[in-house]
């Protein structure tokens, strides 16, 4: 069984709504409803995953001198490991590939940085380390 996970299409856009609720605890979503209201809204483009019911949000004050660690579940990394010793590729988001050349970005002003930045905040917002 495959783990189904929370993917995007416009990593862009759902970085910019993940900035926005970093920036202002007012506008974040109290439910999944809400959540999925302002997905919509923003244009985001997600796929969903139906097992989620409820809504957290984890945001450190690195003032505090607390380190954060986000493991993954263990059973989600498990179920990748199996699959990547066998035939499966490591998968990345296609704006990687879109984006970067030779580690470099091909857009690199600092709008283009800012775009990427934004996609880049989207990404890790809600990948499941696994």
């Amino acid at each position: 069984m495959q783990t189904e996970m929370f993917d995007i299409v416009n990593y862009d856009v759902w970085g910019d709504l993940v900035k926005k609720w970093a920036r202002d605890a007012k506008t974040r979503p109290a439910t999944i409803a809400e959540f999925e209201q302002q997905l919509d809204q923003a244009g985001v483009m997600a796929k969903f995953p139906q097992p989620f019911t409820e809504i957290v949000f984890i945001q450190p004050d690195y003032r505090s001198g607390t380190l954060l660690i986000k493991l993954p579940d263990a059973s989600v990394l498990a179920e990748t490991e199996k699959e990547l010793m066998g035939s499966a590729n490591y998968p990345l988001p296609l704006f990687y590939t879109d984006d970067m050349k030779d580690s470099n970005l091909e857009n690199d002003t600092p709008a283009g940085r800012l775009l990427f930045h934004s996609k880049r905040v989207g990404e890790y917002t809600i990948k499941f380390c696994g």
